[in-house]
This record gives C-alpha cells, sequence and structure tokens, in this order.
C-alpha cells in the first residue's frame, strides 16, 4: 500500500465494468448488424481467428472484391479530372450499398 497519496487509486484508471458475451448472426445480416453496432461506439470486437492469415478468413474474396471496385473508382475519377469534370465529394455515410449492384455498375 502506498501511502501519502503520491498514486491514484486503482479505481480511477480502471475502464468500466464490462461483459463478454458472444452473438450469434447470420451471414445475410452480419453486415449491418457489425455496422450498427460499431456505430454505437459501445462495443469492443473480440478477434476469435487471430491464428488466422488474412487469406484463409472467410471474408479474403470480399476483400478483394472491394479491393478491385475502389480501384475501379480511383480510375474513373482520374478520368473524370482528365475530361475537366469535377468530382463528387458527396458521401455515402447512412446510405446502404449493394455491393453486387455496385460491381455490376462498376462493370459497365
Amino acid at each position: 500500500m502506498v501511502e501519502g497519496g503520491c498514486c491514484p487509486t486503482m479505481d480511477l484508471l480502471r475502464s468500466e465494468p464490462m461483459q463478454l458475451v458472444q452473438i450469434i448472426i447470420p451471414n445475410e445480416s452480419a453486415h449491418r448488424t457489425i455496422s450498427y453496432l460499431g456505430d454505437l461506439g459501445l462495443f469492443q470486437f473480440k478477434d476469435l481467428n487471430a491464428e488466422k492469415s488474412p487469406f484463409q478468413r472467410t471474408y479474403a474474396a470480399q476483400i478483394k472484391r472491394c479491393g478491385e471496385m475502389a480501384r475501379k473508382l480511383r480510375f474513373f475519377r482520374e478520368q473524370m479530372v482528365k475530361a475537366g469534370f469535377s468530382p463528387s465529394t458527396r458521401s455515402s455515410i447512412g446510405t446502404d450499398i449493394n455491393l453486387d449492384d455496385l460491381e455490376v455498375k462498376l462493370g459497365e
């Protein structure tokens, strides 16, 4: 025990009380659910597959798809700038984006 008050009590250094829970979410609603929970800012997520490399994870194919779509969007933006158009800086936050539909539109 430290006397004289040189150090704060441990209660001031501890985080808020927490509980460990496991949520099982269907694949169809997982993205929307996790996005919503993350936006609340009240959750800390634990990686249950930490031993797996990024290429062994179930979502590796989706990340590759998103990377390819991002590459296409950068290309379109560069082409717009070259043609003298001003690309929109409008944010799509709060808008649900269907990746399948976006991928088709970018392919067209």
